[in-house]
């Protein structure tokens, strides 16, 4: 090559370096000219009422700040009691707890609703919540909103400013606003301060943290939707347990694999094991995948001692590798599974036995054809963190959710629907702005409805489309104003320890109307427990439920959790009671009337061991044969207090009618259970734990026994 061209190149990769940071440059400078014309001008304050406000702001980014971390450890959620996450069968739930029985619970933003044995007709779901409060019931900034106003009062007016003293005037109004730079507050919160010989209204701020969260909502939302179409983990699934399997024993069982050799059994596995050995290799793997275009992003070179480098790198940078549309250079990806996440797992075997298919021939030279062909089941959660270095007072901030991989018969098992893309931020709209309010005159009056007396503080608000207009509190039960014209919209009353009320109302009409709404309240009630054993006599006899032996009180050491939940609409939120009971002791549970799904999961933290089952099998010869003995399985299986025994899972729909809870103190669960700990330890085998798949049967056959008895 000549010094001509040399120079030539030289040149070009110069201009191209002065335009890349040219470009940062701009994108920089646009970012922060957008972030001055949010900043509003606050009104100018004497001096000595200055210090008030600098106080006000400080409460405001100490609650918004514990209001981020929240909302990302949870995957977008302040209030996780409407999520559900499933001890026992982490893929049967809509979070996971991210230490089992400590939290928090994490939310699913795109998992399997339907039970793990659905076929057909499966439904897929996302707990994403919506970002922006224009987008849909529960989103993030609404949350901030309500954790930002609810908790504000309580920070301010405990304050000790010398000289001074604050007294409110009107409740906090504090907006959120996240944009692409940055997440902002602002708003109203009208103080009367005094300070010595000063005296002012402080009633406007400002506060901004510069976490990039409409970035990282739009990454995860990118990384969600890359999953439901192109099957990334469970593509990652197939070449893990593909490059993991084999015939020997330590490796996992193959899809297929023909073995030729003298007369023998052939390898074989323990699917217990196998579930066991499955976990530890997706928890070292699962971390391989990356997103290309995030900052921590690295392209993986094979070593020198690598064999197969084009193989190497077909894995590690094709199959395990995300393609974003979009690059995110402040923002990092990790992918992580635990072994505390329990899989959904099946395998084709015989019971617990997972072995070849094999054919001896004795003619001429004896020989054996072993031919092994296993289909996987398999469902379990991946973590997804997505990690913003020093965003927060020189600390990461995290946000994480997770997603659901599932194979059936060893292939991909997934639906194709799509989650929307985030709207970038626009204007606030002028629907809920008090000029607005042209309606003709509404009356409201609100009331128990189990007392009948009017109740004071319930927050009336306005339902139209995306807008949500808070419009004030009543007073002796009544509240009267007008509304903004819309038609399709609902009246929204809300009150803490009531279950909040809807009714359709459309304000095009000019006449005065007047509404009486009855607010249901939220009673707590005593929750016990009791079980219905399913046994076995004899070592190798099939389990029953022997009716005979009645209903039982649980073992001091059963844990059970109790979940009741009724289905949110269009203009309502779902309403989530759960509980935890421990033995026969009683807890607390709180619901209103109405038609629930009833979900009892119960843990048995008793000390019990299931022990190695020595087995034989004969292998035929020429002239004769011989026996070949393993133990099932391999080593014992025990339990404990932090490893316990599934015990019993349960789920149904009951409607506890008003008539029903009037008067009533306390609920009666009734559960079946695979009663172990009733089994001598010599009569128990590892088949045993397959009991449990089939406890739904007897529920299903016998609903009146499981029931609820309420007094």
């Amino acid at each position: 090559m000549k010094k001509g061209q040399v120079t030539v190149f030289i040149i070009i990769g110069i201009v191209l370096l002065l335009i890349l940071g040219l470009v940062l440059y701009f994108t920089g400078r646009a970012e922060e000219k957008a972030y001055e014309r949010a900043k509003p001008r606050l009104a100018e304050l004497p001096s000595k009422i200055a210090p008030i406000r600098d106080a006000t702001q400080t409460c405001i980014r100490r609650l918004a700040t514990d209001a981020l971390w929240k909302i990302g450890a949870t995957g977008g959620y302040l209030d996780t009691q409407g999520l559900f996450s499933n001890p026992v069968t982490p893929t049967e739930g809509n979070a996971i707890e991210y230490t089992p029985r400590q939290g928090p619970k994490v939310s699913y933003w795109w998992h399997m609703s339907s039970a793990n044995d659905c076929t057909e007709n499966c439904k897929f779901e996302s707990e994403r919540p919506a970002l922006r409060r224009g987008e849909g019931v529960g989103n993030i900034e609404s949350q901030i909103d309500k954790y930002v106003n609810e908790n504000l009062p309580d920070c301010v007016l405990t304050l000790k400013i010398p000289g001074c003293t604050v007294q409110q005037i009107e409740e906090p109004k504090i907006l959120t606003h996240v944009t692409d730079a940055s997440v902002y507050f602002d708003g109203k919160y009208p103080l009367r301060a005094t300070c010595e010989d000063q005296s002012a209204v402080v009633d406007d701020y400002y506060v901004d943290i510069r976490v990039k969260l409409a970035q990282i909502y739009d990454l995860a939302t990118e990384i969600t939707n890359f999953q439901i179409k192109n099957a990334m983990l469970e593509q990652a699934t197939l070449t893990i347990l593909q490059s993991h399997s084999g015939r020997g024993r330590e490796q996992l069982p193959p899809f297929r694999d023909l073995e030729f050799g003298p007369p023998s059994l052939g390898s074989y596995w323990i699917k217990y094991e196998v579930a066991e050995n499955l976990k530890d290799v997706l928890t070292a793997t699962i971390p391989l995948i990356q997103a290309v275009g995030a900052k921590n992003y690295n392209y993986v070179i094979p070593r020198k001692q690598v064999r197969d480098k084009e193989l190497f790198e077909l894995v590690y940078n094709r199959q395990f590798a995300l393609p974003l549309n979009k690059t995110y250079p402040q923002i990092e990806t990790r992918f992580a599974y635990l072994p505390e996440w329990e899989p959904y797992f099946d395998l084709n075997c015989n019971g617990q036995f997972c072995g070849a298919d094999s054919g001896t021939n004795f003619y001429l030279l004896p020989f054996s054809i072993n031919r092994y062909e296993f289909a996987y089941d398999l469902s379990y959660p991946v973590l997804v963190e997505l990690r913003q270095p020093d965003a927060l007072e020189g600390k990461d901030y995290v946000f994480q959710f997770f997603l659901e991989q599932n194979l059936r018969n060893s292939a991909p098992f997934n639906s194709d629907t799509k989650l929307p893309q985030i709207e970038p931020a626009q204007e606030p709209s002028i629907f809920c702005n008090p000029d607005q309010r042209t309606s003709a005159l509404l009356d409201v009056f609100v009331k128990d409805a189990d007392s009948l007396r009017a109740i004071d503080g319930a927050t009336i608000s306005y339902i139209c489309g995306k807008n949500n207009c808070n419009l004030g509190q009543t007073a002796n039960g009544s509240w009267q104003g007008r509304l903004p014209r819309c038609i399709g919209g609902a009246l929204r009353v809300t009150k803490p320890d009531y279950r909040l009320a809807t009714e359709p109302l459309d304000t095009f009409d000019e006449r005065e109307r007047s509404l009486s709404i009855e607010l249901e309240p939220i009673k707590t009630y005593k929750a016990r427990i009791k079980i219905r054993p399913i046994t076995k006599r004899e070592k190798y006899d099939e389990w029953k439920f022997e009716q005979a032996l009645g209903l039982l009180r649980p073992p001091a050491k059963m844990k059970s959790i109790v979940m009741l939940s009724r289905e949110g609409t269009e203009f309502e939120e779902p309403f989530v009671s759960v509980t935890e009971i421990t033995g026969s002791s009683a807890s607390e549970i709180r619901l209103v009337p109405g038609k629930y799904n009833v979900t009892i999961i119960s843990m048995l933290h008793d000390d019990l061991k299931i022990p190695a089952d020595r087995r034989c099998q004969s292998i035929k010869k020429v002239f004769s044969s011989d026996r070949e003995c393993f133990n099932v399985p391999e080593n014992p299986i025990l339990f404990n207090e932090t490893h316990p025994l599934p015990y019993g899972t349960l789920e149904y729909e009951y409607e506890f009618t008003k008539d029903a809870l009037r008067g009533a103190d306390t609920i009666e669960f009734r559960q079946f259970v695979v009663a172990l700990d009733r089994v001598e330890e010599e009569d128990r085998i590892v088949e045993d734990l397959s009991a449990l798949e089939k406890i739904n049967l007897y529920s299903a056959s016998n609903p009146i026994l499981i029931w609820p008895k309420i007094s």
